[in-house]
């Protein structure tokens, strides 16, 4: 045991004097998290940032100006009205929108005719999200204008008897509620945190395959193995020394995750809290799991690998990949039926999927005991593949 330990000191020592290191093991996880939230919410959210709108009216109706009112009330868009100043107003609108100053105009002309001019550069899903509440507003408009004019009838008694009823059965109409997929007591909310802290949490342990292959090569090269090895060290003692010492970088790195979750968002950003429920014990257990797979994947490229070149380029080329296809940046269905099939087999979509599961619906180890059966048994594999290329190349 005292063996152990004195291994696992020196492989400390190395990863504290190792500034650079440092860096990409803990702040850079948290600051692409950091970004990545900060987009969606700011960006996305209609709350937080309103699209800007840009209104010209030529018809000058009364449908004109309750389309405006219900465009300003909708809460979807800051609305810019645009004056006559000697040009076509649409002439004009176009070359505000060809400088970027809006992404989109609705203009009226005389009829009532209806025409929305968005800028060509907007990406096919931001154009989605600016577009299509603008056609509900402007459908729904016509409705109701619609429905008002066959209604409408001479004597006024009788049209104010319609009108009465037509308001009193709105008002006792039932209103739609949210509600979200999972156990009857879980209170927890879905938010753009929920979903994407897990995703960083793998993300950033599984990028320890940078350090930890660097640590594997250098002693390699350097022949410490080698040396090591007159002496009466075992070489499982060497492996569980590095997995002792990576275990507790993961363990910081999820401390760090949570914590920028738990407070960093909310004191500083106003974003919502991460919420983790109250299931500590299958938090931890997928905790470890996942650590252990990262530590398994980071050993086996470090025990492959012939340079830091290809250590390097491998594992942090490997981890994006993993990355993208296991739900770490988008949500996996939304992606190819391919992709999502391929993600089945990634040990980071195990690990992601149980934190989804015990932060947001509740679960707990019973439920994430497949998927962390899975991530042990990644581990055992890539520990007894290490093993096999260490005694293949007597080093």
């Amino acid at each position: 045991m005292n063996k152990l330990f004195l291994s696992a000191k020196k492989e400390i020592l190395l990863i504290i004097r190792d500034v650079p290191g440092l860096l990409i093991l803990f702040l850079m996880p948290v600051l692409l998290m950091t970004v990545v939230i900060l987009a969606q919410e700011y960006t996305l959210n209609n709350q937080l940032g309103k699209t800007r709108l840009l209104f010209i009216d030529e018809s000058r109706s009364a449908f004109s100006a309750m389309l405006l009112e219900n465009i300003n009330s909708s809460g979807f868009f800051n609305t810019d009205t645009l004056a006559f100043k000697g040009v076509s107003l649409k002439e004009k609108a176009n070359g505000l929108i060809r400088e970027s100053k809006y992404p989109v105009c609705l203009c009226i002309t005389q009829g009532d005719s209806i025409e929305i001019i968005s800028d060509p550069a907007l990406s096919g899903p931001y154009r989605a999200n600016i577009i299509t509440p603008l056609k509900y507003l402007v459908r729904a408009l016509q409705t109701r204008t619609i429905i008002e004019r066959m209604i409408t009838i001479p004597d006024g008694d009788m049209k104010a008897l319609i009108n009465k009823t037509i308001d009193e059965s709105v008002s006792r109409l039932p209103a739609a509620k949210e509600s979200f997929a999972g156990s009857e007591k879980a209170e927890i909310r879905p938010t753009a945190i929920q979903n994407i802290v897990p995703g960083f949490i793998l993300f950033a342990m599984f990028f320890i395959v940078i350090p930890l292959a660097a640590s594997i090569i250098n002693e390699k090269h350097e022949g410490a193995f080698q040396r090591l090895r007159t002496l009466p060290v075992g070489f499982g003692v060497i492996i569980g020394s590095k997995v002792l010492v990576y275990f507790m970088v993961c363990l910081i790195q999820f401390i760090l995750m949570m914590l920028v979750g738990l407070w960093v968002f909310p004191h500083f950003f106003g974003l919502p809290r991460l919420e983790i429920g109250n299931n500590v014990p299958a938090i931890l257990f997928a905790t470890i799991a996942s650590s252990l797979a990262a530590i398994g994947f980071g050993i086996l490229v470090g025990s492959a690998s012939g340079t830091m070149a290809q250590a390097s380029l491998f594992g942090s080329v490997m981890v994006v990949m993993l990355g993208v296809i296991s739900g770490t940046f988008l949500p996996v269905y939304v992606m190819p039926k391919a992709i999502q099939v391929l993600s089945l087999v990634s040990p980071m979509r195990w690990g992601i999927d149980n934190y989804l599961d015990v932060f947001i619906r509740g679960r707990g180890i019973l439920y994430i005991l497949p998927r962390s059966i899975l991530l042990l048994s990644f581990f055992i594999f890539a520990m007894i593949c290490s093993i096999y290329i260490f005694a293949d190349r007597k080093t």
